[in-house]
């Protein structure tokens, strides 16, 4: 299971959601029992599960932890590369507006010193 952040409009900062939005929307596509609201609902759910049901049930959320855990590595590694494109896109941006300062700075010079002679 796959679960990217969305891309943001070039040149913009990726967003980055809270800890818990991020584990909600990860987990509630792998076992929505255990998202935040969902857990809230277990005890209700399961209060005449079996032994036997609960053996079960733990195994499902051991699976669907392990799951998590590599949708959770795939999203941040997606976020890395993205942060990477908007930081290289930042220097890129102020590298140019600085070279225009200075170009236009050199300009006034150039012109001050060629005017007055």
């Amino acid at each position: 299971m796959s679960i990217s952040p969305q891309a943001p409009p070039a040149g913009a900062a990726p967003v980055i959601p809270t800890g818990q939005e991020l584990f909600d929307v990860i987990m509630g596509q792998i076992e929505p029992e255990l998202t935040t609201e969902g857990v809230k609902t277990l005890d209700q759910k399961y209060q005449n599960e079996t032994a036997e049901g609960l053996m079960e049930r733990k195994k499902r959320y051991d699976l669907a932890f392990e799951r998590y855990d590599q949708a959770y590595e795939g999203y941040v590694g997606t976020l890395q590369a993205q942060m990477q494109r908007y930081r290289k896109h930042s220097f890129n941006q102020a590298e140019m507006e600085d070279r225009q300062s200075e170009g236009n700075f050199l300009d006034r010079i150039h012109t001050a010193m060629f005017k007055a002679a």
